[in-house]
């Protein structure tokens, strides 16, 4: 997006050229440095960036901030308000820019969960054995520890404050002899336990490795992109590049690059003239809607067809589209789910509308299609975003009156996400990470790092091992849980199941894509289509729904 942004102002603007800058955190190091003094000296009227420049920096001559596209949050919003107005009793100034229409309904959102200090709140992490074992072995390579002082100190922090003496005494079973599946292979027998009852690593060559893989952030694998005549341009996520063929046209830094080859961790390139390219996505661009906008969301909803003495600005804005929802299909309120079933020419549609975020939306579309498949044998392609989620089948989908509250219950729910959703392969990938933290995993020496693809397979490798032999392990129950808590949000997939039990669920049957379910839709063919081809399609589709 922030690519995006500065090559269209300078597109708009060239005399703004040298006036303004791009900052996100793939662009090379210097040139951010950079940015970020020529922005704190006021060389520069604007930076077009990510979240890059949320924390950590003080930039006084700041006066304003644009959000473009919704924050996802309200905490968020705030934070980047703050960005603005360092000087003394001046006053933060931010603007929000929708990207799309409904996000103007967002803008409302926002304004009431402020004005009622709707924050969200940082829920805590729990029984992070990979963290604990890490700490462990880095007091290990020190002067060493006891196990009856550490697990005191360990005990009384809010993140172990459960921990049991069982799992205790298997974590430092874990380190000392490679716990139950392990024990046979030395290089897991990290630490030693010496007469006086000291755990300590002797071994110079686990502590050397130790310390160069000290610490908890595990990111994407990221590539380096160089020119073939040899300049440093940035980074890029090595699951995004992998998909694309020699001749591939994308853009970074601000300029349009063409895909040469990929040779070992990098990424070679040549400029490019094409006037359309690719632009990158990142895994971080995927951040789901809070719980709180969300329930702000829904509550703007009811005033769609129940206006107050003081209108609000945004709804009264989106008047034309609302209007077009209601003529087409229904909008829903707070209390109210709205499913939609819509015939195309691609199939058959369900379109449901929680306003969850877009990780309860996807967990829940698989639910549902399995719940579904119970009913009858059919099959599915799924789509989703931050306020609805589709189900699209080639024969009609058996949802009706007499079975949509059953489809929608909460009841054995963690036994329907395992079945749905492939809930090993999600944990084998969320164990990478895992295993990298708890030092399972050599990551290579500076310079010469394994690439994502070799961590992968030496994690998919311990995973299977666990998973036959050690089913109990700590370190496997932990990547299931994170599965569940992170990537499913089930605590919050299980309220909203709650919620719609407790609510009117409203099924209707439009005779074309409504307001709504549009965005959705363009969402699921942009997978199938390249930039142009899509483009052609979108305004076909516009103008079906302006008819």
């Amino acid at each position: 997006m922030s690519e995006i942004w500065y090559q269209t102002l300078l597109n708009i603007a060239p005399e703004l050229a040298g006036a303004i800058a791009l900052h996100h955190g793939s662009i090379e190091q210097e040139l951010r440095i950079w940015v970020e003094d020529a922005l704190h000296t006021a060389k520069l009227k604007a930076v077009v960036c990510t979240a890059s420049l949320d924390l950590g920096v003080d930039f006084r001559p700041v006066e304003t901030v644009i959000q473009v596209g919704s924050p996802k949050g309200v905490a968020r919003f705030l934070q980047r308000a703050g960005r603005s107005g360092h000087n003394p009793d001046a006053v933060s100034k931010i603007y929000f820019l929708p990207t799309h229409s409904l996000e103007l309904l967002e803008a409302a959102a926002l304004k009431e969960a402020i004005d009622e200090k709707l924050i969200e709140s940082r829920p805590p992490m729990l029984l992070c054995f990979d963290v604990l074992m890490q700490y462990l072995c880095t007091l290990a390579i020190s002067e060493g520890f006891l196990p009856d002082t550490i697990f005191s100190e360990v005990k009384e922090t809010f993140c172990f404050q459960e921990i049991t003496k069982e799992e205790w005494a298997e974590v430092l079973h874990f380190i000392t002899a490679g716990g139950n599946a392990l024990h046979q292979y030395d290089e897991y027998k990290k630490v030693e336990i010496e007469e006086n009852g000291l755990y300590k690593i002797n071994n110079r060559r686990i502590a050397m490795r130790h310390r160069m893989h000290i610490g908890t952030i595990v990111s994407d694998a990221m590539l380096k992109v160089k020119f073939t005549s040899g300049g440093y341009i940035g980074v890029i996520e090595e699951y995004f590049v992998s998909k694309m063929d020699p001749g591939t046209v994308f853009s970074l830094a601000g300029r349009k690059l063409e895909l040469v080859m990929i040779k070992d961790m990098t990424v070679l390139v040549k400029k490019s003239n094409a006037q359309k390219s690719i632009v990158p996505s990142w895994q971080g661009g995927r951040m789901p809607l809070s719980a709180n906008l969300g329930k702000k969301l829904r509550h703007q909803l009811n005033y769609v067809t129940e206006p107050l003495q003081q209108p609000v600005e945004e709804i009264e804005a989106l008047r034309p589209l609302f209007n077009l929802q209601l003529q087409l299909s229904h909008v829903p309120k707070e209390n109210e789910l709205l499913i939609e079933q819509i015939e195309t020419k691609d199939g058959f549609h369900l379109f449901v509308y929680p306003f969850e975020g877009r990780l309860v939306h996807e967990a829940m579309a698989a639910i549902l299609a399995y719940r579904i498949s119970k009913i009858m044998p059919i099959t599915f392609s799924f789509a989703m975003n931050d306020y609805g989620f589709e189900l699209l089948s080639d024969q009609p989908i058996p949802v009706d009156d007499t079975n949509v509250y059953e489809l929608f219950s909460p009841d054995n729910l963690m036994e329907a996400i395992q079945r749905s959703v492939n809930a090993t392969e999600m944990a084998k990938r969320k164990f990478r990470d895992i295993a990298v933290i708890g030092g399972l995993i050599f990551q290579g020496f500076p310079g010469e790092q394994k690439k994502a693809r070799h961590l992968q397979s030496s994690a998919s490798l311990l995973f299977k091992v666990f998973n036959e032999y050690d089913t109990a392990n700590l370190l496997l129950r932990q990547a299931y849980q994170e599965v569940f808590d992170q990537q499913m949000e089930e605590a919050r997939l299980r309220d909203m199941l709650y919620r719609i039990q407790q609510s009117k669920i409203v099924i209707v049957f439009p005779t074309q894509l409504t307001p709504f379910s549009f965005p959705i839709k363009v969402d699921s063919i942009r997978e199938e289509l390249s930039s142009e081809k899509l483009e052609e399609r979108v305004k076909r589709m516009q103008l079906q729904l302006e008819r």
